[in-house]
C-alpha cells in the first residue's frame, strides 16, 4: 500500500496521539476521515481532514452513521486506526462493575464495533489495513492499572485472530504498542479517580504515592523521564509508516522502555517481577 493514497477513518482525532495520527497522515497527502465523539470535540480534530465526523465508539448507531456518511462522499475507506481509548487507574478492588464496563466499552467493545462496521468497507475496496492502538500494557501488568492493561491485553488478543481471519481477503491487522507518552491521557485518567482512593481505606497510602511519582514523571520530566517518554508525533509517525509499509510487521513498540519492559517481563521470574513493581511503590 506504500504508494497509494489512502482513505483513512481515524477515531479520538481531538488530541493527543489521534490529533497527530490525522495531521501527519494528511501531511502524507491521505485522505482522512477525522472522527470524535462530541459536535463539541469536532471543532479542535484537524483542519486537514477531508471529513469531520462525529463517532462515538460506544453508539453502534453513530459508528454506523459515520461510515455511511464516509463511504457515500469518498467511497470505501482502505484503512482504519482505531485509536480512541482511555485509562480506569485505580486499586482493581476498587473500580466497580460500571467503571470497570466503561474502560471495556471503549477500548475494547467499540475498537471492535468500528473495527465490523469498516471491515466489509476494506472488504469491497480488495483489501486495506486495520491499525489497532494497544500499548506496552497490553503486554506488562502493573499495580493500580489493572484493568487498563486488562483492557489492551483484550486488545491484544482478537487483533492477532483479526489478522489471520483477515488474511485471505487482503486485510492487514497492526498492533501499536507506545509506552509512557507525554500527552493529557495521564491527568484525564486522574480526573476520574474519586479522592477517597488517595485519602481513606487500605490502599490510599501506596496509591497515592503511585499517583505522585506518576504525575512527577509526566511533569516534571528530567534526564531519565525524557529519555523514556515518547511524544504523540512519534506515535503518530509510527502509525502512518505501519498505514504505508508494503508488508507491515505485526507489532510497532513505540520508546525504549515499551521495548524493554515486555523483555523484562517474560525473563524475570514472576516472583521477582512482582518484588520489583511493589518496591518501586515502597511496599
Amino acid at each position: 500500500m506504500s504508494a497509494e493514497k489512502q482513505t483513512i477513518l481515524i477515531t479520538g482525532c481531538s488530541s493527543g496521539i489521534g490529533f497527530q495520527i490525522a495531521t501527519i497522515a494528511a501531511e502524507h497527502g491521505h485522505t482522512i476521515v477525522a472522527t470524535a465523539p462530541t459536535e463539541a470535540l469536532l471543532a479542535d480534530v484537524p483542519e486537514t481532514a477531508a471529513m469531520k465526523l462525529v463517532l462515538d465508539v460506544t453508539d453502534a448507531a453513530s459508528i454506523a452513521a459515520a461510515v455511511k456518511a464516509a463511504e457515500e462522499q469518498l467511497g470505501s475507506l482502505t484503512s482504519l486506526v482505531n485509536n480512541a481509548g482511555y485509562c480506569q487507574t485505580g486499586p482493581v478492588e476498587l473500580i466497580d462493575d460500571a467503571r470497570l464496563r466503561k474502560q471495556f466499552d471503549v477500548n475494547v467493545f467499540g475498537a471492535m464495533a468500528v473495527a465490523r462496521a469498516v471491515i466489509p468497507s476494506l472488504r469491497r475496496g480488495g483489501g486495506g489495513r486495520i491499525v489497532n492502538l494497544s500499548s506496552m500494557f497490553g503486554q506488562v501488568t502493573v499495580p493500580y492499572h489493572g484493568v487498563y492493561c486488562a483492557s489492551k491485553y483484550a486488545i491484544e488478543a482478537l487483533s492477532d485472530a483479526l489478522r489471520m481471519e483477515l488474511k485471505e481477503f487482503g486485510i492487514d491487522v497492526v498492533l501499536i504498542e507506545p509506552g509512557w507518552i507525554k500527552t493529557p491521557f495521564l491527568k484525564t485518567a486522574n480526573s476520574l479517580i474519586p479522592d477517597e482512593w488517595q485519602q481513606e481505606g487500605v490502599y490510599a497510602t501506596k496509591f497515592k504515592r503511585f499517583l505522585e511519582r506518576s504525575v512527577e514523571m509526566d511533569e516534571k520530566g528530567g534526564k531519565v523521564a525524557d529519555a523514556l517518554m515518547g511524544t504523540p508525533e512519534q506515535v503518530a509517525g509510527i502509525v502512518v509508516r505501519a498505514l504505508e509499509a508494503k508488508r507491515p510487521s505485526e507489532r510497532y513498540p513505540v520508546t525504549a522502555m515499551a521495548k524493554l519492559l515486555p523483555l523484562m517481563q517474560k525473563m524475570m521470574p514472576t516472583g521477582l517481577w512482582d518484588t520489583m513493581q511493589n518496591k518501586s511503590l515502597g511496599a
